[in-house]
């Protein structure tokens, strides 16, 4: 099909800023006429020839940036190259650091330790994990204490 100067640049416009501008921005910028953009827009979106190139040009850019593992270990490789043969050796270490982390050799991990923290009856905390049978004892008499319960004495039945 034969498009319009002003109908070829809002293909462009739509295919360069897609989801950054509206179709009636794009009609604005490829020449139409700020009053009648909307409605131009939407004519010109209606068409299936312009939708159609449009979405063809998208697709094309789409296959352009994709990624893979292989053709991003290919391009780190590449830029590798390039670090070392201008001598910076800190691209050339990231490079190829991104390329190990790419093909496994270095795993990220991010490790969060928490504990509970209990408070003892003489106001000292020890971590859970760290309390002793004589902790819990002494907890444990607090509790009575505070309550005014009786506990029975456990010493005379560990023996």
């Amino acid at each position: 099909m034969n498009y319009t100067s002003k109908e070829i640049r809002f293909i462009e416009q739509m295919v360069q800023y897609c989801g950054k501008k509206t179709a009636t921005q794009c009609a604005i910028d490829s020449g139409y006429g700020v009053r009648g953009a909307r409605t131009r827009a939407s004519e010109l979106m209606a068409k299936s020839e312009i939708r159609n190139q449009i979405d063809l040009r998208l697709e094309e850019l789409r296959k352009q940036w994709a990624v893979d593992k292989e053709t991003h270990i290919k391009e780190l490789w590449e830029l590798k190259e390039m670090a070392k043969a201008t001598k910076n050796v800190n691209a050339a270490v990231r490079a190829e650091e991104l390329r190990g982390k790419c093909i496994g050799l270095y795993i990220d991990r991010q490790i969060i330790a928490s504990t509970k923290l209990i408070e003892l009856p003489d106001g000292t905390k020890k971590a859970e994990l760290d309390l002793t049978e004589q902790d819990y004892e002494s907890m444990l008499m607090n509790l009575a204490k505070k309550h005014n319960a009786l506990i029975p004495n456990h010493s005379k039945r560990r023996k």
